[in-house]
């Protein structure tokens, strides 16, 4: 039975393991936006100091100040990124060790997903998608790798896509993006591995905006997914919150070069 409900929307609890990131610095791109905030609001409750760095700055910055409130302590900074700029990525990697004194995780989660039919891609918004999802991560990655090194340690966790797996029709300058994301983990784990380094990818599948949001159109077709799934139930931001949590903790330490999808069994790999 298709479990499209509203109570299937809403954030569910979770249990807290005190300090799993305790005194981790974690810098999240893309950090103000809605999958963004999550991983921030969970990283902090493990106990982890984050770096929220978005291209809206006053977004970034107020998100911080909530992170910060009723704690004795910093553990938000906001920083603006433009994830396709050197000079920007180098800064904010320049601000978390200036502000906590280390990177320990780097969660490269900027991206956009555009729906546009291959006929209608123009070379200009194919060349925006890669540059925004692709060759963000390449700079996100040469900017704290020397940091990451110093210290002899560090974890890189990029976001692909379950849709690596199967393609989507109208999507294909995104899913082409994301999949260069897939080798450029595998390859570059191969390399950082001897420093104290891992490098993993979470591929989730789409998460569900609020049902009253949604056509009849949108929901049949989100019915036909959840049919399709193992788990019955459609997808919350709040279900990649313990893969995430897992991938930047001491847990995933052996774990190197992996692509983990998170999409309720939509997708087998």
């Amino acid at each position: 039975m298709n479990q499209l409900t509203e109570e299937t929307q809403g954030e569910v609890p979770l249990p807290q393991v005190a300090g799993r990131l305790a005194g981790k610095v974690i810098v999240v791109t893309g950090g103000a936006g809605a999958l963004g905030r999550t991983y921030c609001v969970h990283l902090v409750r493990q106990g982890a100091r984050v770096v929220v760095a978005d291209l809206e700055l006053g977004a970034a910055e107020a998100f911080a100040h909530e992170l910060d409130q009723d704690s004795e302590e910093r553990r938000a900074i906001a920083v603006r990124a433009d994830v396709t700029s050197e000079r920007d990525t180098e800064e904010m990697i320049r601000a978390a060790v200036q502000t906590f004194g280390s990177v320990d995780v780097l969660i490269n989660n900027a991206g956009i997903y555009p729906h546009v039919n291959f006929e209608d891609i123009t070379y200009d918004a194919w060349r925006r998608v890669i540059a925004t999802n692709l060759d963000s991560v390449f700079l996100c990655c040469k900017a704290v790798l020397p940091q990451m090194k110093k210290q002899g340690r560090g974890k890189i966790i990029n976001v692909a896509t379950n849709l690596v797996w199967i393609g989507l029709a109208g999507m294909v300058h995104y899913v082409s993006s994301k999949a260069g994301i897939v080798g450029f983990t595998r390859s570059l784990a191969q390399e950082m591995g001897p420093h104290g380094i891992t490098v993993n990818a979470l591929a989730p599948g789409a998460v569900t905006p609020p049902l009253h949001m949604l056509d009849s159109a949108s929901i049949e077709r989100l019915s036909l997914i959840v049919s399709r799934q193992s788990v019955k139930w459609c997808q919350r931001a709040s279900d990649l919150v313990g893969p995430m949590v897992f991938l930047a903790s001491s847990d995933s330490d052996f774990l190197s070069g992996q692509i983990l999808t998170v999409d309720g069994g939509l997708t087998n790999h």
